[in-house]
């Protein structure tokens, strides 16, 4: 749909398709005018692919001066209009051989109106770069997704996009309706970034017009998944249809939820998932029968995504079939004397025809008929069974069309009935508690059967277990069991477990008892869990008048759930953990059996407290359950542990279905005071932003992450801020992990600062590898203590450490862990730490094999290392450049955790053995060794620096090396008498290029190619050359005293440098000599030959490239292939391109190269090679470096790459060179973004380049003209299609 053509103006919908210049404009011109209006015509107008344009828009006609060629908006003031329209206003017909046809005119017509229009078609915004302007108008084809935040999907004729504001921009968000037209202005986006939705972002609500309202929608587009998964971009954001859908994995969400499901038309195929937003109405709903049709747009979240926005979107194929739901069993807990009838709700698009229960129990399956009881409710009875089967059941329903569905299996399982089940209102029930409140059955076996109401799961040794058969008074109980139920075997329809959840419905066995006054069942025999209960038991009201100690229902409630409400903290601390409230009359005990992180002030109002009663110590107490049972008066900040902290049966859940750890309070919006422990700007957040902050108490289930796409929605927070921040709960899903976040809706508001952090809590590294340990600490800043690195060689961590309860990953979400590994890769295995704290981020990963949480540190000093590889740094020698019968002597700073148990300087001589000479500590840490002299003049030696540490709490020591990377670079020099020769300086046995002698004032002699003419003619700098071989010419600057002609032997002293400080882009890792001192003109008139070569020699990346650098080359029989913004490209019968250049050039040859086209030819080029702006070229010094110029009318170009190269140089200091390759014309964005994903600097904003090789510098500056910081950042270019990037490390 986006590659349409569109040869005329229409209409759909309102909406106006915009004329395409390149498609529909620039073929007129090549069909009617460019065999005359090329480059160099007489009107100076080009009207030839890639110049027409920019020559025809609001130019000023070079014969009709004042009047434009094309006027914007304005067909009858533009001369081009006039003369094809052959008005006779500004002279004779366009094209002179004959007006071109009235389609052609009017197209050109319509093309200059919409010149004046701001509004563009909606595929036309898509097309901009990112950060531009743009309107657009279009149909609104969803309802608001973004919950607070404005986003709706509009579409028109040519394609879709979403309208997106967050409540900082558009507050409360923009109400829209289906079918409105509006017209938007706003800024194009992306997000996320490089594999996201496309977005217009408008500035505020005035940005949001509605044109019109009630309009048609467009046609749903018919595609299939495998459509979607090759050419969804051509389909984001537009309404689409798939026929017979089925879903494959996922849940279909309860009401206020959100699901990711997986979908496909094609058997499994294909597949692609179907985000079900809770924004919309379908959550909650009744799953579609499948396989169904679904009508949806499309999104896109790094992947392609099917998002129906009304459960309308949603329709059967074929036949529909009854619906079967809410099924249930009477009686819950059967016994043996019991028949059980099981009774669901069948509905259907016509009438029941019939529906059948079929039950096994042990003996072959058998049909039963159902009868209708009432309204939609069928019942079937299951006749008695004996004690102890299992019995499994179905439903079957048919319609009157003969369409039939069945049921999931159900089963229960049958009690003994030799004593009937107990209620236990008859367990607890005395008439006069004040007289006597000892249970009637104490001492009795009783059989009960009710809900679990508090699971046994971290209350005081997993002892206590409450159980409730119905709401009210005298209908509770706790069931004890000394040594912990979490030893205890449950039975289950699928065998013996050690757990039982909150609300399972359960039939207990066991003996009542009275425990100083508080009525129990102990010594329990056997308990069985039917599995969650149907109708679950909710807190019963009361006041403290009726609960607190001698209240006036205090017995009866005992072991009950309550709650409480509107009550205030009137004693804080009662000692051993217990507080009390009061509701303004009469103040109730509240004690701590199970953790629920509240933190008790005096006068601090609740709206209410939940838990179950208690007796102990000759007082009632209430004992609540979770931290959500104490809940915050209304406007009072929420606990982070309210929001965070769930049972742990849903954690042992979770480790299976990766969901049961959602928050309770998902989709709520909440207020929370925390202390910043992560600040904005430090971990990795993609184009938006990301912090961390923590209730001030600490411990589990304490901190909370906070997320916004839209890098500007916070303020800068800092460790240690005190902030209150409000906005809904949200889960953040990575596919098996799910991570609660707080998704922020109006602005952060800062309490205080320089506030003290909590202290991080100290855990086992095997605490982060299953749900039931590690949920409690997520986003939480923990600490492990005595760990190995146990792996190092992870495709996204950095390693794994193990303390010997088992590995966690360490991951570098941090850009300063991130920054500093990178550049020196990860400690090596068996590497000892002595502590390392971080934040702990459920993110990615999987249960399975305990890769789903991930140890966050946020700066190198949270690491501390007991021992490891030494760090060597500030190497050099003395003397510099050494002759036969010297010593050097070699120095370096060496560090390490523990101690350096020895250093060498490991040496080569003319590519001999490496040998070794020992270094010693002097002062401030610095080692120092001597490599003897070689006593041989012209002798090479190569050398680098190893380190060894003594290996304490490591599994061995360890080494380093300097230079880092020893098979790329090391250190050498020639020991010579005498001057070095250019050679010397120039020669290096290393893929670096470096130059040995980098930093050295050194004395050289050879005869100038590049004199006086190119040091004025911008180049700023000299060539000499001892002979015409390989590695014998060199640049020199510095030297303006006497003039300097080609022909002259020079002998010059100056310092070699590798990276000029005062011109990095034009000449850094050109090997030069700077600071001249003396230049000695030693003869003139010297004559000196060109090396002959070809272009494949002088290539980018050739093997001996660089051992052309300085030198005076020539390459033959050379045609043009290609002309850059800089420079030219040329290649000769190899087919291989080199470039030429003309900084050296005198004005002369600078005026003739200007009018090289592509498919010039040239016999013969001569010049100074050099690397300058982030490329080898031939530099051109004058005419006589250009050979007989022709042209090749056959020249049929040359095959070209889209490719994004490595900087160059990288690490680097304060410049860098960004290559590129574009295999076409096509206009490029490179965007320079730090590791967080923030953008920091446009270089090229959508600029058409050249096909060919180019070159970006990057000066170290942002967007503002200021210096970044030092650390990793990331280049990315996109040009047409092709999109990559790579990492670079700014080094201060």
């Amino acid at each position: 749909m986006k590659n349409l053509i569109i040869t005329s103006v229409f209409i759909l919908g309102g909406l106006f398709a915009q004329v395409d210049y390149d498609t529909q404009i620039q073929p007129i011109w090549n069909s009617n005018c460019t065999s005359c209006h090329v480059y160099g015509h007489g009107s100076g107008l080009n009207l030839t692919t890639g110049s027409s344009y920019n020559d025809l828009v609001d130019v000023v006609s070079q014969n009709y001066a004042p009047a434009l060629r094309v006027a914007s908006g304005d067909p009858s003031s533009s001369v081009l209009y006039n003369k094809i329209n052959n008005s006779g206003t500004y002279g004779g017909v366009m094209p002179p051989s004959g007006q071109m046809s009235a389609s052609n005119i009017s197209l050109v017509q319509t093309w200059i109106n919409e010149l004046g229009s701001t509004t563009i078609t909606i595929a036309a915004a898509r097309a901009l770069a990112i950060g531009s302007s743009a309107t657009v108008q279009g149909i609104v084809t969803s309802p608001n997704w973004g919950g607070y935040y404005t986003s709706y999907t509009i579409q028109d004729s040519t394609a879709g996009i979403i309208i997106y504001a967050s409540p900082s921009t558009i507050d409360p968000p923009a109400t829209l309706a289906l079918g409105d037209k509006v017209e938007v202005t706003g800024t194009i986006d992306e997000y996320p970034s490089g594999s996201g939705i496309m977005e217009i972002v408008p500035s505020g609500a005035d940005d949001i017009t509605v044109l019109s309202s009630g309009n048609t929608l467009p046609d749903a587009q018919e595609v299939t998944v495998a459509t979607l998964l090759t050419d969804g971009e051509d389909y984001e954001s537009e309404i689409i249809v798939i026929d017979s859908v089925s879903i494959t994995s996922g849940t279909w969400p309860d009401e206020g939820l959100s699901a990711s499901l997986t979908i496909t038309d094609d058997n499994e195929t294909s597949t692609i998932t179907m985000r079900i937003d809770s924004d919309t109405d379908i959550d909650g709903q009744t799953q579609p029968q499948e396989p169904f049709i679904v009508t949806a747009v499309i999104g896109q979240y790094n992947d392609y995504q099917v998002q129906p926005r009304y459960y309308t979107d949603f329709a059967a194929v074929g036949a529909v079939v009854p619906t079967i739901a809410d099924i249930s069993i009477d009686p819950e807990a059967p016994t043996d004397a019991d028949e059980v009838t099981i009774s669901a709700s069948i509905t259907d698009d016509g009438s029941v025809s019939s529906a059948t229960l079929t039950y096994d129990a042990g003996a072959g399956e058998i049909d039963v008929a159902m009868s209708n009881t009432s309204g939609d409710t069928y019942a079937g009875t299951v006749p008695v069974q004996t004690s102890g089967t299992t019995v499994s059941y179905t439903i079957t329903a048919t319609d009157n069309d003969g369409n039939s569905a069945t049921s999931d299996e159900g089963s229960y399982t049958v009690l003994p009935s030799g004593g009937a089940i107990t209620s236990i209102y008859d367990i607890q029930y005395v008439s006069d508690p004040g007289t006597d409140d000892a249970s009637p059955l104490d001492g009795a076996t009783v059989t009960i059967s009710g809900v679990v109401t508090a699971e046994f799961w971290g209350g005081s040794s997993n002892r206590y277990l409450y159980v409730q058969d119905a709401e009210g008074p005298w209908n509770g109980i706790v069931c004890f069991e000394y040594d912990g139920w979490d030893s205890f075997d449950f039975t289950t329809s699928s065998g013996v477990v050690h757990s039982v959840a909150e609300g399972d419905s359960v039939t207990l066995t066991g003996t009542v008892d009275e425990y100083y006054g508080l009525t129990e069942i102990v010594d329990v025999t056997e308990v069985i869990i039917h599995g969650p209960a149907v109708n679950m038991i909710s807190p019963s009201v009361v006041t403290s008048g009726q609960v607190m100690t001698g209240g006036t229902e205090a017995e009866a409630y005992e072991g009950c759930l309550v709650k409480v409400d509107g009550v205030t903290v009137d004693n804080a601390d009662l000692g051993n953990g217990e507080w009390s409230i009061t509701d303004g009359t009469n103040s109730l005990r509240v004690d701590d059996i199970w953790d629920y992180y509240y933190f008790p002030e005096s006068g601090q109002a609740l709206a209410g407290v939940a838990g179950v009663m208690t007796y102990t110590y000759s007082n009632a107490k209430l004992e609540p359950r979770l931290a959500r049972d104490v809940v915050e008066a209304d406007g009072a900040p929420v606990r982070l542990q309210r929001i965070q902290q769930v049972l742990y049966s849903d954690l042992i859940a979770a480790g299976e279905d990766e969901e049961s750890d959602i928050s309770y309070m998902y989709g709520d919006t909440v207020t929370i005071e925390g202390i910043v422990t992560m600040p904005t700007g430090l971990s990795y957040a993609g184009a938006g932003i990301k912090f961390i902050f923590q209730d001030e108490n600490g411990g589990p289930w304490s901190s909370i992450l906070s997320y916004d796409p839209d890098s500007s929605a916070f303020p800068v927070l800092y460790e240690g801020d005190r902030i209150q921040a409000t906005g809904y709960v949200y889960e953040y899903s990575t596919g098996p992990a799910n991570m609660t976040e707080l998704f922020i809706t109006e602005p952060v508001n800062i309490l205080a600062v320089g506030e003290d952090l909590p202290e991080p809590e100290l855990i086992e590294s095997g605490d982060l590898r299953w749900p039931t340990t590690a949920e409690q600490w997520g986003n939480v800043t923990v600490r492990i203590e005595e760990g190995l690195v146990t792996n190092n060689d992870l495709q996204y961590e950095i390693f794994e450490v193990d303390d010997g309860s088992g590995g966690v990953l360490v991951d570098d979400d941090s850009d300063s862990i991130q920054v500093y590994y990178d550049a020196v890769g990860p400690p090596p295995v068996g590497t000892f730490i002595s502590s390392i704290e971080g934040w702990v981020y459920h993110h990615y990963g999987s249960n399975v094999d305990s890769s789903a949480y991930k140890l966050e540190p946020l700066y190198m000093s949270d690491i501390e290392f007991g021992a490891g590889p030494p760090t060597i740094s500030d190497a050099s020698r003395t003397p510099c450049t050494p002759g036969p019968s010297d010593a050097v002597e070699v120095s370096a700073e060496i560090i390490d955790n523990s101690a350096i148990a020895s250093a060498e300087i490991m040496y080569s001589v003319d590519g001999g053995a490496y040998q070794s000479a020992t270094m010693s500590v002097g002062t401030d840490d610095t080692w120092t060794g001597t490599i003897p002299a070689t006593g041989t003049d012209g002798a090479r030696v190569n050398y680098y620096i190893s380190a060894t540490d003594d290996g304490t709490d490591q599994d061995e020591p360890k080494t380093s090396t300097f230079p880092y990377d020893i098979d790329e670079n090391q250190f050498g020099y020639v020991s010579k008498d005498g001057d070095l020769s250019i050679e010397d300086i120039q020669f290096t046995d290393w893929g670096s290029g470096d130059s040995p002698y980098d930093d050295c004032e050194v004395t050289i002699t050879g005869i100038v190619t590049a004199d006086t003419a190119q040091y004025n003619s911008g180049y700023g700098a000299y060539a000499v050359q001892s002979g015409s071989a390989q590695w014998s010419g060199i640049i020199f600057d510095g030297w303006d005293d006497t003039e300097l002609s080609r022909g002259d032997e020079v002998t010059i002293t100056g310092t070699v440098e590798e990276y000029d400080p005062e011109w990095h882009f034009k000449y850094d890792n050109n090997t030069k000599i700077i600071n001249v001192s003396v230049v000695t003109v030693n003869s003139t008139g010297n004559s000196l030959a060109a090396m002959n070569v070809s272009t494949e020699d002088l290539e980018q990346d050739a093997d001996e490239v660089e051992s052309y650098e300085g030198c005076l080359v020539t390459v033959s029989g050379v045609t043009v292939s290609a002309v850059n913004s800089y420079d030219w490209s040329i290649v000769d019968d190899s087919g291989v391109e080199c470039l030429i250049d003309d900084d050296m050039a005198n004005m002369a040859v600078d005026n003739y190269m200007s009018g090289l086209a592509e498919g010039t030819t040239l016999a013969s080029v001569t010049g100074i090679f050099n690397f300058s702006f982030g490329t080898y070229k031939i530099q051109i010094r004058d005419l006589a470096d250009l050979g007989q110029l022709g042209i090749d009318d056959d020249f049929a170009g040359v095959a070209r790459e889209f490719a994004l190269y490595p900087n160059f140089p990288n690490p680097f200091n304060p410049e860098t060179q960004i290559r590129f390759s574009v295999g076409g014309q096509e206009n490029v964005k490179l965007i320079i973004y730090d590791v967080m994903g923030r953008q920091v600097r446009t270089l090229v904003n959508g600029e058409s380049f050249h096909p060919g090789f180019h070159v970006v510098n990057w000066d170290g500056l942002d967007n503002a003209g200021h210096k970044v910081a030092s650390g990793m950042y990331i280049y990315r270019i996109k040009a047409g299609d092709f999109i990559a990037d790579k990492k670079m490390l700014l080094v201060k």
